[in-house]
């Protein structure tokens, strides 16, 4: 079990863990569309007190019911673990991040080209404001 100090993320308004739940999309949007959480946190979420199987797989239906994903695909019941949380309907990290989750846990499909040449393109994009912000830092020293 993690130490008492983990913090358990609060959804403003929410009155009760469904609330919160409900919540969770939009508090992860608001912060760049993605979060780390130790286990410990995201069981206390849930209301839960230990991160045993049963919980771990309310969790995960829970977290497949708002449109969350997490990594590693399957959480762990070590309260000490870390796992990212991420928005999958953010058309940012998250979108990237969904495309990598899918990726890695799927057997090869007859859409795993295309999920393959869209995180090209996505990494691609990435790469070219890497870069242009590098010439913008060099023209301006």
């Amino acid at each position: 079990m993690a130490s008492a100090s983990v913090v358990v993320p609060q959804m403003p308004g929410a009155t009760n863990v469904e609330e919160a739940w409900a919540k969770l999309p939009d508090y992860l949007a608001a912060i760049g569309g993605y979060d780390m959480w130790y286990v410990e946190a995201l069981v206390r979420f849930d209301g839960a007190q230990r991160a045993g199987a049963r919980i771990m797989e309310r969790i995960t239906e829970r977290l497949a019911e708002h449109n969350i994903g997490h990594l590693p695909d399957r959480l762990p019941t070590d309260g000490n673990c870390r796992v990212l949380l991420y928005n999958r309907d953010q058309f940012n990290v998250g979108f990237l991040l969904r495309l990598v989750h899918e990726l890695a846990t799927q057997e090869y499909s007859d859409n795993t080209n295309a999920l393959v040449g869209t995180l090209k393109i996505t990494l691609d994009g990435h790469r070219k404001v890497l870069q242009a912000a590098e010439r913008k830092v060099k023209e301006g020293q």
